[in-house]
């Protein structure tokens, strides 16, 4: 038995209709639009396995699944039967890309039901976005009512993790709970705010002719939001609060700190210093770790004491499943760095996490 500390079942109705390029959702969510423009699509270009549009075919292909349950249980079938996992929902109305076809609330039910299904291996949080109205009272609803463990956070989608709402009444309730908190931590990845410059300048509270936003592009803006330093002060005031930072910086800051391990400003550096600074702070590893390449330097990482039992294990299914194999990077993944290292990250780190 291990945990896969992080994965989706979120369905295309959960899904903004903008959320996709060229306006592929609503065409890829029928059958017939699915199989026409893939085959279209492979035909003008000779495809691989890691081409974009390829991932994309491959992520919309998991998303029109009928249920949460027939994700849940692709991916638990790549796992030993009794393997534990923590479910992330997705709340992506705020993300400016169009209409949300579904209520939030159906997504989350539909994992209540799931969870009743699969009690001992189905560990599910909520993603808490604090524009949504009334976002207290929801999260009470599922943790006291529905039984959710834990709260995911997704700074990408244009929102600080220390909002207001968010210091001043998320996290209490978190702390009085015992409830982990797990966040999006890599830069520069697909899902993320819709909007136009000037809205996110808007959002982060800058004006366009402020020196460190003057002449940034939307990409490099939308990091700020994701930035595992913004975190310092939410762990100084919430001392009992555990937080995780997910993909430990991301397959990017992982590729700069072995090419130029010099770097101050490299997330991963970051991270792995406030691993030691944070009784309460964690990392995982999924979606980064889906590369090889970086195999050795999480041998290494593991076997520092200081922050060994920080780092969780967790594929990111099914966003993992857009670029490799979830079979193939658990178990590759294991064979490398053994079975004690890996039953520190996907055993002890957890369940010291989870409480």
């Amino acid at each position: 038995m291990f945990y896969n500390s992080h994965i989706h079942t979120f369905r295309e109705p959960d899904v903004p209709r903008r959320f996709l390029p060229l306006a592929l959702v609503p065409i890829l969510t029928t059958r017939k639009g699915f199989r026409f423009v893939g085959r279209i699509l492979s035909a003008i270009i000779p495809f691989t396995d890691k081409d974009m549009f390829d991932r994309y075919l491959r992520f919309v292909e998991i998303a029109r699944f009928k249920t949460q349950q027939d994700i849940f249980e692709e991916c638990r079938r790549f796992y030993p039967a009794k393997s534990k996992f923590i479910i992330l929902p997705m709340d992506m109305a705020f993300m400016n890309a169009g209409k949300v076809p579904r209520k939030y609330e159906e997504q989350l039910d539909e994992l209540a039901i799931l969870r009743d299904k699969f009690p001992e291996q189905v560990i599910l949080f909520i993603h808490i976005d604090p524009r949504r109205p009334g976002v207290l009272g929801l999260l009470k609803k599922y943790v006291e009512e529905k039984k959710f463990k834990g709260v995911k956070l997704y700074p990408p989608l244009g929102v600080y993790p220390d909002h207001p709402v968010l210091m001043n009444e998320v996290f209490p309730y978190c702390e009085e709970k015992n409830l982990p908190v797990l966040a999006h931590g890599s830069p520069y990845n697909p899902v993320k705010y819709r909007g136009n410059r000037r809205q996110i300048i808007q959002l982060l509270g800058k004006r366009p002719d402020d020196p460190d936003v003057k002449g940034v592009n939307k990409r490099e803006l939308l990091t700020c939001f994701t930035h595992p330093e913004n975190y310092t002060k939410i762990l100084e005031k919430f001392k009992k609060l555990k937080i995780c930072i997910a993909h430990f910086g991301s397959e990017y800051y992982w590729k700069e700190y072995i090419e130029n391990p010099g770097n101050k400003n490299n997330w991963f550096i970051i991270i792995r210093r406030m691993l030691e600074d944070y009784e309460n702070f964690y990392t995982d590893i999924s979606f980064t770790l889906n590369h090889q390449e970086f195999f050795p330097l999480l041998k290494v990482l593991l076997a520092d004491e200081k922050i060994k039992h920080k780092i969780l294990f967790g594929s990111d299914y099914y966003m993992v499943e857009t670029k490799t194999d979830e079979r193939r990077f658990g178990l590759e993944l294991r064979a490398f760095i053994g079975e004690e290292n890996f039953k520190t990250i996907a055993v002890d780190n957890p369940e010291r996490y989870l409480g």
